[in-house]
C-alpha cells in the first residue's frame, strides 16, 4: 500500500467521523441543550491540552455547594472549595486557569460618623500611590495574582523509581562479546521538572517547562504562548501536538509507573509550530502545523524532522461532565459516568529542507475512554506508515506498523487503586529500503506484547499529589525485531530471544 493511498484512507475515515460529530453538536445546540449565553474567554492560564481537564466536581460533594454544570465554563472547577483563586488542572504542567474574587468589601452596617463643620476633609490618596492587590493560593501548584491582571503559576514534579528487569535469554554484549547478565536492577529518577505559567490578562498566557528525563540533559521541554478568546485558542512555540490520548495524561495521573510501550513508540513528543483549538463542553477540535514529530523534545525516539507536518484531532464526550476530567486515567469514587471518543490524523513530509528526513510519515489514531464511580478504562489503537520515494541510487521503501493498548483501574479503597493493562506493538511490515528514522531491525520482525498489573496508594487522603506505585510487567517478544526501543522509562532491556519480566516501585511527588 502506497503512502498516498494510506493517507487518503486515514483522511476519509477521520473527516467522516469529524463531520458526524459536528452534526451531532449542531443538533444538540439546536435542541437547546447548551445555554445560549455569551461565553467568557476560556481561562487566564493555559493547559497542555485545553480540551480536557484534570479535576472536576465529584458526585459526593455536599448538597449546599453550587452546581457548576455550565457550558460557559469550559474549564472545570476543583472538587474542593477554593480560597481566593480557582484552578482547573493541567496536562503535564501545572499552569492553572486562575480567576480572582472581587476585592470590594460588603458595605458597613454602622452609621457613618459625621465630620465637624470646622474639620477639613482628608484628601484621598492618589490612585498610583495605592498598594497592588496581591493574592497567593495553592491548588496543585503555587498561584499568585496581582491586581487581577497578572497571574503566575509555579509547579513541579519528581519521580523516584527502583526497577528490576529479568531476561530469560540475555543477548551477547557486542562490545565485550560476553553474555549479558540476566538481571538488571537499580535506582532511577525518571522525571524531574519545573513549570512556570504566566498570565497577562485573561487573553494572553505564557508557559515554560524545564526538566530532565531518565538521566538526560536538563532542557526546555515546553515553551509556548497562548492567545485566547471565547471558545478559541491559538498556541505558538514549543508544545505537544494532540495525537495520542495517553500522551495527554500527566505522568502522575497514569495507572502504571510510566506510559505504555505503544505510547513510547509513537509518542509525538514536542514540536515547534502553531496550533488552533476550538473547544465546547462536549466537542473539541485541534489543528496543528509544525516541523515534525519530536523535533523539540523526545523521551525515547529520535526526532522526525519534516518540511511541514499537519496534526488534526477531534473528540466528543457523553455524560454529565462532558470532556472535563478525561486527561486523568484515575477516576475516584463519586465520579459520574462519562464516555469520550477521540480520533487523530498526522501527516508530514520532508527531504527538501536542510536537516529534514527524506520520508513521509502518516499516522491515524482512535481512542475510547470510559469512567464511572471509582473505575476507568482506556482503549486506544494506532496505525502508522513511514515511506520514501525511489531515487537514482535507492529503491522506494515502506514500513507499516500499528499498536493497541487496553488498560483499566479500580479503587478498592478510597486511596488504594488496582489496575491492569495489555499492549501490543505489531511486527512491522517492511517493503524495500528501510526509511530513515524508523529504527534498526535484526532478523525476522517480531510482535512485542506487554501484560501488566499493579497498585497505587495515594499518601495524602483524597489528593493525587503524592502516590506510591508498584507494578509488574511481562514482555513477550524480541526487542531487536520490533519497533519497541530499550529504555529505562518502559523498563525494557535489549533481547533477541525469550521474554522479560520487570518490577517497578515508584514514588511520585507533584506540587
Amino acid at each position: 500500500m502506497s503512502a498516498r493511498t494510506t493517507a487518503t484512507i486515514f483522511a476519509a475515515v477521520f473527516l467522516g467521523a469529524t463531520v458526524g460529530l459536528a452534526i451531532r453538536v449542531s443538533a444538540e445546540e439546536a435542541e437547546g441543550e447548551e445555554p445560549k449565553r455569551e461565553p467568557p474567554t476560556a481561562g487566564a492560564l493555559p493547559v497542555e491540552d485545553p480540551t480536557i481537564h484534570e479535576r472536576e466536581p465529584r458526585e459526593d460533594r455536599p448538597k449546599d455547594e453550587p452546581d457548576v454544570e455550565s457550558d460557559s465554563e469550559p474549564e472545570a472547577r476543583p472538587e474542593t472549595e477554593t480560597r481566593g483563586m480557582t484552578g482547573a488542572g493541567p496536562v503535564e504542567d501545572p499552569t492553572l486557569d486562575v480567576t480572582t474574587e472581587p476585592d470590594e468589601e460588603p458595605p458597613s452596617q454602622e452609621e457613618p460618623i459625621k465630620e465637624s463643620a470646622d474639620e477639613t476633609p482628608k484628601e484621598e490618596a492618589p490612585e498610583e500611590a495605592k498598594k497592588p492587590d496581591v493574592r497567593v493560593d495553592y491548588d496543585n501548584g503555587l498561584l499568585l495574582s496581582i491586581n487581577d491582571w497578572f497571574y503566575l503559576a509555579l509547579s513541579g514534579l519528581v519521580q523516584a523509581r527502583y526497577t528490576i528487569n529479568y531476561r530469560t535469554e540475555p543477548p551477547v554484549n557486542p562490545i565485550t562479546m560476553e553474555l549479558d547478565k540476566q538481571v538488571t536492577q537499580g535506582f532511577d529518577v525518571p522525571r524531574a521538572r519545573f513549570t512556570l505559567g504566566i498570565g497577562l490578562t485573561e487573553f494572553v498566557a505564557l508557559v515554560v517547562r524545564l526538566g530532565v528525563v531518565a538521566g538526560g540533559d536538563f532542557e526546555f521541554q515546553r515553551a509556548f504562548i497562548d492567545l485566547k478568546w471565547k471558545y478559541f485558542r491559538l498556541r505558538a512555540g514549543l508544545f505537544m501536538n494532540e495525537l495520542i490520548a495517553e500522551s495527554l495524561v500527566n505522568p502522575w495521573d497514569l495507572f502504571f509507573a510510566d506510559y505504555s510501550v505503544v505510547e513510547n513508540v509513537y509518542t509525538p513528543g514536542s514540536s515547534k509550530g502553531v496550533m488552533a483549538t476550538y473547544l465546547r463542553k462536549r466537542f473539541s477540535i485541534n489543528l496543528g502545523y509544525s516541523d515534525g514529530l519530536r523535533t523539540g523534545f523526545s523521551e525515547i525516539r529520535s526526532a522526525a524532522n519534516a518540511d511541514f507536518a499537519i496534526t488534526l484531532r477531534t473528540q466528543y464526550a457523553w455524560g454529565k461532565r462532558g470532556l472535563a476530567g478525561f486527561n486523568r486515567l484515575n477516576a475516584r469514587r463519586g465520579t459520574p459516568l462519562g464516555i469520550r471518543l477521540g480520533s487523530a490524523l498526522h501527516y508530514q513530509d520532508g527531504g527538501r529542507t536542510q536537516g529534514s528526513l527524506p520520508a513521509k510519515v502518516a499516522m491515524g489514531t482512535i481512542d475510547l475512554s470510559v469512567r464511572g464511580n471509582g473505575w476507568s478504562a482506556l482503549f486506544s489503537g494506532i496505525v502508522g506508515q513511514d515511506a520514501t520515494d525511489a531515487t537514482d541510487m535507492l529503491e522506494a521503501g515502506e514500513v507499516i506498523s500499528g499498536g493497541v493498548t487496553l488498560m483499566g483501574g479500580y479503587f478498592v479503597l478510597e486511596d488504594l487503586q488496582v489496575f491492569g493493562q495489555y499492549s501490543i506493538v505489531a511486527k512491522p511490515k517492511i517493503q524495500g529500503v528501510l526509511p530513515p528514522g524508523v529504527g534498526d531491525f535484526s532478523g525476522v520482525p517480531s510482535n512485542f506484547q506487554s501484560f501488566g498489573v499493579g497498585a497505587s496508594y495515594f499518601v495524602i487522603p483524597n489528593f493525587d499529589n503524592v502516590k506510591i506505585t508498584t507494578d509488574f510487567q511481562y514482555f513477550l517478544g524480541r526487542e531487536a525485531g520490533s519497533l519497541v526501543p530499550s529504555s529505562p522509562l518502559n523498563s525494557v532491556q535489549p533481547n533477541d530471544a525469550g521474554s522479560q519480566f520487570a518490577w517497578r516501585l515508584q514514588i511520585s511527588g507533584a506540587f
